[in-house]
């Protein structure tokens, strides 16, 4: 594929399909950004790394590009990276990849037996930026719910303690955006 130098691609394969998007947009890498920070900001050692938009693998009919994956530390230098070495997948949804990534990507992470998986939505027509935990049941090998999509303030154990204050995302993202933040 020949493409102008200006225009930048993203390359995932999924199921044996090479899937190839457009760059994601300053709000939605603002906010893989800020989620990516507050997983660094937690950890509990240096024997994890957090990546953004880093190739893993699957299999050889799957090389997905999550929006935030936390590994093990020796894959620092590593790409792609086995994504069966990750303790949680984070996808910051946009219109052109909701399915992709709340059903796709769902079922084959959780294959691939990754144990954690969230869903961030920031919202197209308002400042909202939700969260929905999953966790994998081993036995299924399929998610279920913890927290279906809150905008509250959010805490979890996996893969260790971690809060994400969702209401002050949700207002630094009003005010990057000039909107008002909803009243409660």
């Amino acid at each position: 594929m020949n493409l102008p130098p200006h225009v930048d691609r993203r390359c995932e394969l999924i199921e044996g399909h090479t899937i190839v998007s457009a760059s994601e947009t300053l709000d939605h890498n603002t906010v893989t950004r800020w989620i990516a920070t507050i997983l660094w900001d937690s950890i509990p050692s240096d024997d994890y790394v957090i990546g953004t938009d880093q190739s893993t693998t699957v299999d050889e009919h799957n090389e997905p590009r999550p929006d935030v994956v936390v590994t093990r530390a020796e894959h620092v230098r590593r790409t792609p990276f086995p994504i069966n070495d990750a303790l949680l997948v984070v996808e910051v949804v946009s219109p052109t990849s909701a399915l992709r990534d709340t059903e796709t990507k769902r079922a084959l992470y959780a294959r691939a037996g990754v144990p954690a998986y969230w869903i961030v939505v920031p919202e197209e027509d308002k400042p909202t930026i939700s969260l929905a935990e999953l966790v994998l049941d081993p036995g299924s090998r399929k998610y279920r719910y913890v927290t279906h999509y809150t905008t509250e303030p959010f805490a979890t154990e996996q893969p260790w303690p971690i809060r994400v204050d969702l209401p002050a995302l949700t207002a630094r993202r009003a005010r990057l955006l000039g909107q008002p933040t909803e009243e409660r």
